[in-house]
């Protein structure tokens, strides 16, 4: 009698593995009187049944059933800290889970109406906004933002006055622009007869806004020297623009027009050749003094110290700053009487714990 190997050599190797989990069933069957006493033959029941009911395929529904939890706990979370479920996309848990973009598939789900009625009604009692914003108070908003800032770059992160997310709601046009540029303008007619910047990396526009902030600086302190680190009021980086000018003019990247331009303000190309360094100091404690004011009223309101993202009521970015004077104070660069000035207005500055 063939062994089983023999009877099987001419199989191709698919039908050899799928016999495989055959022949394991049938294994323990004692052989009966009509069958022969030898393997069954790959035509007989070439593929094995399939059993629903399987341990292994019940456990995967399980996992995703509690990673689908554990990431409606990480929302639950984030509205008690931040008091809203507005989550940004890029949004990323400590816990290093995505949860912005997990959110963002729960409502294209729920916009194809694949959401499962009970997971929808777990993440409406969460506070999640199925559409984002009204489009009248979005409107509004960005309006409103215009006529105080005079441009139409707004941050990421920036929020209105009534809490609402403008900053995302902006980045959301832009993708939906960058997808379909005529759709985006057809669904969002009153953004095309305003200042709306569809694209961000529009060089015409970043070099009027820069030239225009680097003027209101000159106006208030007199230079144009802006340390690397500056960001103006209205969120814009000034002393990034500024540096990345000065790189363009070295390597001849920037036009004569745009020199000139800039010469008319006293634009200083050469740092070493800055005049009076003793008021450049002077306006470096100054700044220091007014950007912890800002940080300690922050603390005051809020209750905790600014994480590294956090801006205060005007869109200044008092996070980043506090974290720079984290490094300075680490590294040794950290002059006595600024260290003084901090363990006085915020004692527990050093902490990475938000808690003050």
């Amino acid at each position: 009698m063939p062994s089983p190997r023999e009877g099987h050599a001419g199989l191709g190797r698919k039908q050899r593995i799928r016999y495989l989990p055959h022949a394991e069933t049938h294994a323990e069957e004692p052989p009966s009187a009509t069958t022969s006493a030898g393997p069954p033959r790959a035509t007989d029941e070439p593929f094995p049944r399939r059993d629903i009911n399987r341990p292994c395929e019940t456990v995967l529904v399980t996992d995703r059933e509690q990673r689908w939890a554990q990431m409606l706990d990480a929302l639950i979370v984030y509205v008690d800290t931040n008091g809203h479920a507005n989550v940004p996309r890029s949004y990323v848990t400590h816990q290093g889970d995505s949860l912005g973009a997990w959110l963002h598939r729960q409502r294209t789900l729920a916009r194809q109406q694949r959401l499962p009625q009970n997971r929808h009604a777990q993440l409406t009692d969460a506070g999640v906004r199925w559409t984002l914003s009204d489009r009248t108070a979005a409107l509004a908003s960005f309006a409103r933002f215009v006529t105080e800032h005079g441009h139409g770059l707004v941050p990421h992160a920036y929020r209105d006055s009534d809490n609402f997310p403008l900053g995302v709601w902006v980045q959301s046009r832009r993708r939906q622009s960058r997808r379909d540029p005529s759709a985006a303008q057809r669904l969002w007619p009153e953004l095309g007869t305003s200042d709306f910047v569809w694209e961000v990396r529009n060089r015409d526009r970043q070099w009027a806004a820069g030239l225009n902030a680097l003027r209101l600086y000159r106006q208030d302190h007199g230079d144009c020297l802006t340390p690397h680190w500056y960001v103006d009021s209205h969120g814009f980086p000034l002393g990034r623009w500024v540096d990345s000018r000065r790189a363009d003019r070295r390597a001849g990247r920037l036009p004569a027009d745009r020199i000139t331009a800039l010469d008319t303000l006293g634009m200083v190309w050469i740092l070493r050749d800055s005049p009076e360094p003793t008021s450049r100091l002077r306006r470096h404690d100054n700044h220091f003094t007014s950007m912890l004011h800002r940080t300690h009223t922050w603390t005051t309101h809020v209750g905790t110290l600014p994480r590294s993202r956090d801006r205060d009521t005007n869109g200044v970015a008092i996070g980043r700053w506090l974290q720079r004077q984290r490094h300075l104070h680490r590294t040794g660069q950290m002059p006595p009487h600024r260290l003084r000035e901090l363990e006085t207005a915020l004692p527990r500055w050093t902490s990475t714990n938000h808690r003050q």
